[in-house]
């Protein structure tokens, strides 16, 4: 099987005086076709290359979306072969969930960008990666703490889609990047200021990776 070394370039681009005022002075009157910064600036950028959808594709479930176009998201989203180039992520990210569940099921105002398939095709890249890469992806103990208050508070609600039952078993439920107390024990503290804001408490440092060449990298499975 071949592999492939994907180099991705971002650019960060401040703009003049004269075009952040022409950004802001319309910012009310064009509607962004996809609901974010993307749809608003080619709005205003008419003339210039617009990037395809696929390779920046919103998972997102809109309000108006037809079941009919769901299930089209859904089958995008999992497609293999991949049929999109780039999925852009909204609400809870997956890699600040656990593996077993899209924790966006949790909280009501994030429903619109759950997506079981979406959050599982992340999994597999994250499952894919070096083991020394996962080290990059643990979570802090307040994270847990809150993602749990979110399962309770989505029990409490009793959606009906169930995932609030679904009880974690990743590995990364016990692994963390911080050295803080139980995150069970922050639950009972939730709310409060002077439990994890001090940021001193753990400076997480995950080893520095070796460096290596590309023809080293070719056999690399």
């Amino acid at each position: 099987m071949a592999h492939f070394l994907t180099r991705v370039y971002i650019m960060v681009v401040e703009p003049s005086n004269c075009t952040f005022k022409l950004l802001m002075d319309h910012i009310n009157e064009f509607d962004s076709y996809n609901g974010g910064d993307q749809g608003y600036l080619n709005e205003i950028f008419t003339w210039w290359h617009r990037i395809p959808r696929h390779i920046n594709f919103l998972k997102h479930f809109w309000v108006g979306d037809e079941e009919e176009k769901k299930k089209i998201k859904t089958l995008l989203f999992g497609a293999d072969p991949p049929i999109l180039y780039v999925l852009h992520y909204q609400g809870m990210k997956p890699w600040l969930c656990f593996w077993d569940c899209d924790c966006n099921w949790n909280a009501y105002i994030f429903h619109e960008f759950a997506s079981d398939v979406a959050h599982e095709r992340w999994w597999k890249v994250h499952d894919a990666m070096p083991k020394l890469l996962e080290q990059f992806c643990m979570l802090k103990s307040k994270q847990k703490a809150q993602l749990e208050c979110d399962r309770r508070q989505g029990e409490i609600a009793n959606y009906s889609d169930g995932h609030w039952r679904i009880k974690v078993k990743h590995k990364r439920l016990k692994k963390g990047m911080d050295k803080l107390c139980s995150w069970k024990n922050m639950l009972k503290h939730w709310g409060e200021t002077n439990w994890t804001d001090d940021e001193s408490y753990y400076t997480p440092t995950p080893p520095a990776i070796a460096t290596t060449s590309l023809s080293d990298l070719r056999h690399v499975n």
